[in-house]
């Protein structure tokens, strides 16, 4: 149970933590992607086309490594962070045979295909990881708001709710705040094996993208 929760959480990390990572990986093959192709005709563009690549690898290989951690937290990983300065001490960009390398290798553009597919997944994975448990616990905290609204306001919260109206009709207000606590427990109960759930997920478009085996 301990070890469940620890997974959650960690999932829930990688969650939050993916969409800056989304961002800045899309804006990188973007840009990349613009510049060196505009440029690639003058030969310019070649060695921006594979530092690009290069860097989308990097930030796969980072991800890859997030997965691995909460996958099997016993053999977590403690490598050192990837900065995109240290790209320009890269051996591969020192010359047109390192740049060819990069440009004739299909691995690199899977790489690619993670920078621009990541985004969406990303943004995706982000939302999960705040509505799941903040859906939770707002209703949970649903009778506090039933009071506010009523003693401080005189609003009936519940008035409106299509949903409430049609299952519970006779109930009063305060009732139906008890039953979406009964709810809010429930979801807060299950969070984390949802974020479990959707963690695998997650790992499966990962390794599917990069092509490794789950």
């Amino acid at each position: 149970m301990i070890n469940n929760s620890k997974q959650a959480i960690a999932v829930w990390k990688v969650f939050i933590g993916s969409l800056p990572r989304g961002i800045a990986t899309f804006v990188i093959a973007i840009a990349g992607l613009s510049v060196g192709l505009s440029l690639a005709i003058f030969f310019i563009g070649l060695p921006i086309l594979a530092g690009m690549l290069i860097v989308c690898e990097r930030l796969l290989g980072v991800e890859i490594r997030l997965l691995k951690n909460w996958e099997n937290p016993a053999n977590e990983s403690k490598d050192e962070p990837f900065r995109i300065s240290e790209i320009r001490h890269d051996q591969r960009l020192k010359g047109w045979r390192g740049w060819m390398e990069v440009l004739g290798n299909p691995q690199y553009y899977r790489s690619l295909a993670y920078g621009i597919g990541q985004f969406p997944v990303s943004i995706l994975a982000f939302v999960m990881a705040i509505i799941i448990p903040a859906t939770g616990f707002g209703l949970m905290l649903s009778p506090a708001a039933e009071w506010v609204s009523t003693h401080m306001f005189a609003f009936d919260l519940f008035e409106k709710d299509m949903f409430m109206n049609g299952l519970f009709p006779d109930w009063t207000s305060q009732q139906r705040a008890w039953f979406n606590t009964g709810l809010g427990v429930i979801l807060v109960a299950a969070t984390p094996f949802l974020l479990r759930k959707l963690g695998g997920l997650y790992s499966a478009w990962i390794h599917w993208i990069s092509g490794q085996r789950a």
